[in-house]
């Protein structure tokens, strides 16, 4: 089902199916498309742009803790390697982890664990974190979990902290969630909530504004010949907290 312009929750459970069948299906040849729904040309351009026009932003220092929220197959944990002091990728999927962690990428670290539950408790290393990646994973949350999670990095935060935020966002016709929706192009249901820029300055943004933190970035990511939605688009946002 398709909803326009409400608030719509959708089960964490489908969703972890979705992304457990996308990992058994991906070969190590095609990683990038078992979390980016294009083909591979497509998927490792973009992959490729995000990296580039990223990773000057992230400013990672050699000392630096990285936790990676929905790190799926190890995407930026590979761009980074050899960069940070520590690497913490974590995910709810044990077949997008198992993917991650045959890589064998130095000095990372990866957990099951859902987003949703995050905490100084339940994560394996308990921060303070200088560095959160969160690359296209609160369409995945309902709202409720969007807050709570941004909530839990404030907590995790090191002064002078950075949290990367990529989302696909509503960008015609307000807030759209799919809910178990039959996609031909995934040969799949699918579900999703793609939300305003405005909903996510007031959902993610507002616990990380009380917590000292500003948002110094705010653009689309790709340029237009990457683009191939007319009702979403990926948009990037950088969230510095005051040393």
């Amino acid at each position: 089902m398709r909803y326009t312009g409400t608030t719509h929750a959708i089960s964490y459970e489908a969703t972890l199916d979705f992304f457990e069948a996308r990992g058994r299906q991906a070969s190590a040849e095609s990683l990038e498309t078992a979390t980016m729904y294009q083909d591979r040309e497509l998927a490792r351009r973009r992959d490729r742009c995000e990296q580039t026009t990223v990773t000057p932003l992230l400013a990672v220092q050699p000392t630096d803790r990285l936790l990676d929220i929905g790190c799926g197959v190890g995407r930026w944990a590979a761009a980074l390697e050899g960069d940070f002091g520590d690497y913490l990728g974590i995910d709810f999927s044990a077949e997008l982890l198992r993917l991650a962690e045959a890589r064998g990428l130095q000095g990372a670290q990866f957990q099951r664990l859902a987003a949703q539950e995050i905490s100084a408790a339940t994560l394996r290393h308990a921060g303070p974190f200088e560095v959160f990646i969160c690359s296209g994973i609160l369409i995945y949350l309902n709202d409720g979990d969007v807050t709570k999670l941004a909530s839990q990095l404030a907590v995790l935060a090191a002064p002078g902290a950075r949290v990367y935020l990529r989302e696909p966002m509503a960008v015609v016709g307000g807030r759209l969630t799919l809910d178990c929706f039959p996609s031909e192009e995934l040969k799949s249901t699918y579900s999703a909530i793609y939300r305003t820029p405005e909903q996510v300055h007031e959902l993610f943004g507002a616990p990380l504004r009380a917590a000292g933190f500003r948002c110094v970035t705010e653009q689309s990511l790709y340029p237009p010949e990457l683009c191939n939605r007319m009702e979403t688009e990926q948009q990037i946002q950088l969230w510095l907290r005051h040393s």
